[in-house]
């Protein structure tokens, strides 16, 4: 008789992302229980009035909260700001990235407000001499310093 052993290899649905991460949307499926595998990065957002060019708008979700609305940011590569309504529960993705010195909309419109994207530094090209740093993932910032 050839007796073969199993053994159930973790789904990462059931993986605690550590702080500054969030769960893969397809975890369900994937195999593994790891931060690398499981996780994605997640990005800080800084509020700021409306923009009056807000870019081409990549996706649209309503109703959702803020928080999700920053995890669908997150999860869209073109994603670099995003234009969210309290009131209106809803969230706007766009491709623009926005500076708080860009002007603003006059009038504003409802509630709305602009998120800018916070960059992490694995996005950030290193000066000639110098490497990105292996936790890069996980740190928010675009120079060379950071």
């Amino acid at each position: 008789l050839d007796y073969k052993t199993y053994i159930q290899v973790p789904l990462c649905n059931s993986h605690a992302c550590a702080e500054g991460m969030f769960l893969h949307p397809d975890a369900e499926s994937m195999e593994g229980n790891d931060d690398e595998t499981c996780c994605l990065p997640r990005h800080s957002y800084v509020e700021r009035t409306l923009v009056a060019n807000e870019g081409y708008e990549i996706f649209a979700k309503s109703p959702v909260t803020l928080v999700e609305c920053e995890d669908l940011c997150d999860l869209q590569g073109a994603c670099r700001s995003f234009a969210y309504s309290v009131v209106q529960r809803s969230c706007h993705l766009k491709e623009t990235a926005v500076t708080i010195e860009d002007a603003a909309r006059v009038p504003e419109y409802l509630d709305y407000k602009t998120y800018i994207q916070v960059p992490l530094c694995s996005s950030h090209v290193c000066a000639e001499g110098t490497f990105l740093r292996p936790d890069a993932d996980s740190i928010e910032g675009n120079d060379d310093e950071t």
